[in-house]
């Protein structure tokens, strides 16, 4: 595990400043010295489409579990209940970025019904509209083009503070209309079944009985699934010496890697390298990239969230 040790940590962690061709040059660097055989096997990761339902029936367990929990504990459990249940629909939520590459399914169509049915309305959005503004984030990283840019704020005591009264959610969502899908009509159908789901289980709550859940429910939906949600990218992406663009990082394998940078979000670097592939084959990605020159590439961008959290706040607050 990488552990911040002064200049030498920051020249690591930094790498390289995401070019657009860095990784389109890695990736041609290794097919050619492996004779064409890294481009066969990274054809024949194909997903693994149980463990895919596995990790999101997950998500959704430990959500009910929280719920419950809050209910029969009563009021004392709603600021951590509230922590959790954001936590939570943040890892949930991450499954909306592998239906955007095809990846719940191996029909493209049962792929965006999954999405929809079981993911999108959490935000009031659908599958199409994210993956429109997802594929132009891979496109134009680190460019004026990029449709995923929380990663350009400082991680300071204002951002934070916007963050969890969510003024910066609010900005996101606004901003959305003057991306990919600029002078189309807003889809108002996946906002009102979001918002009408929402409604629905906090009633649901409060009629049983149990409105320190639904309070919980409420602010973990609203303050700490957007907080949760902008930190993890800003850690993927930021740079720690000021500079613009982007950087694309690899952290670690650890229980807390593994949710809050589940569905593969943790191994950041490895999906922008190959974002065909599932996430449920990045360990075996890594693992044959590791025994080739990229390796040096992997290594340089490798840290653990907390590293990247102590990097990035430094430069941002003595910048």
């Amino acid at each position: 595990m990488l552990v911040y040790a002064g200049d030498m940590y920051e020249s690591r962690l930094q790498a390289s400043v995401f070019d657009p061709e860095d990784l389109h040059g890695l990736r041609s660097r290794i097919d050619a010295e492996t004779v064409g055989e890294y481009a066969a096997f990274r054809n024949g990761l194909t997903a693994d489409y149980a463990k895919i339902r596995r990790d999101l029936a997950s998500g959704y367990a430990a959500l009910a579990a929280t719920v419950a929990g809050v209910g029969i504990i009563g009021p004392i459990a709603v600021p951590i209940g509230a922590m959790l249940i954001g936590f939570f629909i943040a890892f949930v939520q991450l499954f909306i970025h592998e239906a955007a590459h095809y990846g719940l399914a191996a029909d493209r169509r049962t792929n965006d019904r999954i999405a929809n049915r079981l993911i999108c309305w959490q935000v009031g959005t659908d599958i199409a509209s994210y993956r429109a503004t997802h594929w132009e984030h891979h496109r134009s990283l680190g460019t004026s083009k990029d449709t995923e840019v929380s990663y350009r704020n400082s991680l300071n005591p204002g951002f934070v503070a916007a963050m969890l009264i969510g003024i910066h959610a609010l900005r996101v969502f606004v901003s959305r209309k003057e991306g990919p899908a600029k002078g189309k009509k807003l889809k108002l159908r996946p906002l009102l079944v979001g918002l009408a789901a929402h409604f629905c289980l906090i009633v649901g709550l409060v009629l049983l009985g149990c409105w320190q859940a639904a309070v919980a429910w409420l602010a973990g939906m609203s303050i700490f699934f957007p907080f949760f949600a902008t930190l993890r990218q800003l850690l993927e992406h930021r740079p720690t010496d000021g500079s613009e663009g982007a950087v694309t990082r690899l952290f670690g394998d650890d229980m807390f890697s593994r949710t809050f940078g589940g569905a593969g979000f943790n191994r950041h670097m490895l999906h922008h390298l190959e974002p065909q592939v599932s996430y449920t084959r990045l360990v075996e990605l890594e693992k044959y990239l590791m025994a080739t020159s990229a390796s040096a590439e992997l290594n340089a961008r490798r840290c653990s969230y907390w590293s990247a959290f102590v990097a990035i706040v430094r430069s941002d607050l003595h910048g």
